[in-house]
């Protein structure tokens, strides 16, 4: 009974996802077919300054890709001379959310939080680039040599970098991520975590901000565990932090980090990230009605179509299949990130 109850709390929530995780990872594809490296090389290196930090943001919060996937790319722009601001922006705002999450968030978690994440993360990396910035200075304009465009920007290419490297990527740590929220909605009792702080939220969300830290979660995955989280009595700003430290900050990120802008940036970027994710969860707690109610029930209220199941029986197929035939990094596909990090959001 105890297996049962997990395994059927794992699929329900697998399942009311499905949907927008088919269509945000087919417009994920897109974008990392159409956009090429040398644009995003161009207008983040060829301007340091605030617009650089602008454009950078602009670019980092639609992007499906975690802070380790987001690594390379901020190491290639350094080489290519782009600021230590624009960097920093990207390396903030990026992980935090993406097509992906956010259609996902909207379907489990609603439109106020839907909204909430990619606007938090605009703010954070926007504060972030120019407080990294201040602390660390400016550098060389980029540099970065023309890239030629990619003769394969067809269906088949977006379908290779949609459910094969992007879905192949955030396949483990998404169904790690599920298999943590069938675990809590199945052993954690109601209420346990508003019994254990008594309501005050100045514990709760440093707590969480503490549990997002070491836990690498992508922003996909961090969704049904801020759910399960909810449903258990942790309030939905608490859940909102845990939601922004999660997928933005773990212990490889900050010492890649500290690397690119120095430590002192780096000590600044940390502080930004968490301070900014306890002002968002205080903002997102003044909202009415933040969550829908069916959030605390999501795991056994939520009803099911054939859509969600057609769905959850595709991803779940492409997801065996991914981990059964890895993807080659070696493919001349042309993508948004580097793919040398097989772990993306």
């Amino acid at each position: 009974m105890f297996m049962k109850d997990i395994l059927a709390a794992f699929a329900h929530v697998f399942a009311m996802m499905a949907p927008w995780l088919v269509f945000g990872f087919l417009m994920a594809g897109v974008i990392a077919v159409w956009i090429p490296k040398n644009w995003v090389n161009r207008v983040m290196g060829g301007s340091s300054g605030f617009r650089g930090i602008l454009r950078a943001v602009a670019i980092g919060v639609p992007l499906p890709i975690c802070s380790c996937g987001v690594l390379p790319i901020a190491a290639g722009l350094r080489r290519n001379g782009a600021g230590k601001g624009p960097t920093a922006a990207l390396l903030v705002s990026t992980p935090q959310t993406g097509i992906d999450s956010i259609l996902a968030t909207y379907d489990l978690m609603g439109p106020v939080f839907a909204i909430a994440r990619p606007v938090a993360a605009a703010l954070t990396g926007i504060i972030g680039g120019v407080v990294v910035a201040a602390v660390g200075g400016e550098d060389a304009e980029s540099t970065a040599p023309e890239e030629a465009p990619s003769a394969t920007r067809g269906p088949k290419a977006i379908f290779w970098q949609a459910y094969r490297r992007l879905l192949g990527s955030v396949g483990k740590p998404l169904a790690v991520g599920l298999a943590i929220s069938a675990l809590v909605t199945v052993l954690v009792p109601d209420n346990f975590f508003a019994d254990a702080f008594h309501g005050s939220d100045w514990i709760a969300m440093p707590v969480m901000a503490l549990v997002g830290f070491p836990m690498y979660v992508c922003s996909t995955a961090s969704i049904p565990i801020a759910a399960s989280l909810v449903a258990k009595g942790v309030s939905p700003g608490a859940a909102f932090v845990f939601l922004m430290v999660g997928p933005a900050m773990n212990a490889m990120s900050l010492t890649t980090v500290a690397a690119l802008v120095g430590r002192k940036a780096a000590a600044a970027y940390v502080a930004v990230i968490v301070a900014g994710a306890i002002l968002c969860g205080i903002a997102v707690n003044l909202v009415p009605n933040a969550l829908p109610a069916a959030v605390a029930a999501a795991s056994s209220e939520h009803a099911l179509s054939a859509v969600h199941w057609i769905s959850a029986t595709f991803l779940a197929a492409m997801m065996f299949y991914n981990l059964v035939r890895p993807v080659q990094m070696g493919h001349a596909h042309n993508c948004t990130c580097d793919t040398s990090k097989p772990q993306a959001r």
